[in-house]
């Protein structure tokens, strides 16, 4: 970890929800300065997460122990590094155990409470908790409490409980707020990708993850490979919710689930050779007719439109 500009008895209370809310604000902002170090903090608390409880654990003498090491060990950058990292260790530790003690041993299952949104409408809800959603067509959201599982596409503006986490659910992949603005966009059989615009978030799926942060962008890919592009994000990335679908060098197949969910047409690609093409474009009130015609043109392809299904082929040449 780089040289901590944070108390991290203050973080372990952060961690373990006693942390008063001017104490969690300075956290908050501490991890998005550093990135780095918010990355081996979210490993250290996902690995605590699974910890089932045992054997009673002395507190205070863990926590004197590390202290009593730190005065007595040459005060070396090396060291301050190590010692650093290993308090950190003891207070993610020490929060896991409070956590796993102030847990009942059985809860009741919560209600789910689904909403979906029809082919090309958006949807702004706003949860039990006070956080904000807008959900992108064709979407669906079921929610349990501070859980929810997505498939589509929506934007997250999440009120912060360190006690209860925040989680989404889209495919195998799981995002966890760390107090945050984000979008997740989650279709069958394409990649989730993820874009912060506010905060930070955790980005896992299995035992791979990733902490993004303001500007960043993170995806799963379709075989489990967790990956994220720092400071990637732009306005394009947020335009579909003030309904208007961005392209950016698009795959087939993310032109095939985006103009299903927003025009309700079932592009099928005949010719092989388009599948290995991109599209670059955006629209906003144009027709489906109108789009297809677009897309057709900049691949230099022939569209042919059968009711609710358009076949796409490369245009032959003209004599």
């Amino acid at each position: 970890m780089t040289q901590p500009t944070l108390d991290w008895e203050q973080l372990g209370r952060y961690l373990a929800g006693e942390a008063s809310a001017e104490e969690a604000a300075a956290v908050r902002r501490w991890l998005e300065e550093h990135p780095s170090d918010a990355r081996v903090v979210a490993a250290l608390d996902a690995a605590t997460r699974n910890l089932t409880s045992g054997a009673p654990v002395d507190v205070e003498a863990a926590l004197r122990q590390v202290k009593t090491r730190m005065r007595a060990t040459p005060p070396s950058v090396a060291w301050r590094r190590y010692a650093g990292f290993a308090a950190a260790a003891v207070i993610l530790l020490v929060a896991g155990v409070l956590f796993i003690r102030r847990a009942p041993s059985t809860r009741p299952a919560e209600p789910a409470l689904t909403y979906a949104t029809p082919i090309g409408q958006r949807k702004e809800i706003v949860l039990g908790d006070g956080t904000q959603v807008i959900l992108g067509p064709a979407t669906t959201l079921v929610v349990r409490g501070r859980s929810v599982e997505l498939t589509g596409e929506a934007l997250f503006s999440v009120i912060h409980d360190s006690q209860r986490p925040f989680t989404v659910r889209a495919g195998d992949a799981v995002i966890r707020d760390i107090g945050t603005d984000f979008s997740v966009h989650s279709d069958s059989g394409q990649r989730v990708r993820v874009v912060v615009n506010e905060g930070s978030v955790q980005l896992a799926q299995g035992s791979d993850s990733v902490v993004l942060v303001r500007g960043d962008v993170g995806v799963v890919e379709p075989g489990g490979r967790v990956a994220a592009s720092r400071g990637a994000a732009t306005d394009d990335d947020f335009a579909w919710t003030l309904g208007r679908l961005v392209f950016r060098e698009a795959a087939m197949s993310e032109l095939v689930a985006d103009l299903r969910r927003w025009y309700g047409v079932e592009l099928r690609v005949t010719d092989t050779a388009l599948l290995r093409r991109h599209f670059t474009g955006s629209f906003a009130r144009e027709s489906s007719d109108r789009v297809l015609d677009i897309i057709a043109l900049a691949l230099g392809a022939a569209v042919e439109r059968r009711g609710d299904t358009a076949y796409i082929r490369t245009a032959p040449p003209v004599r």
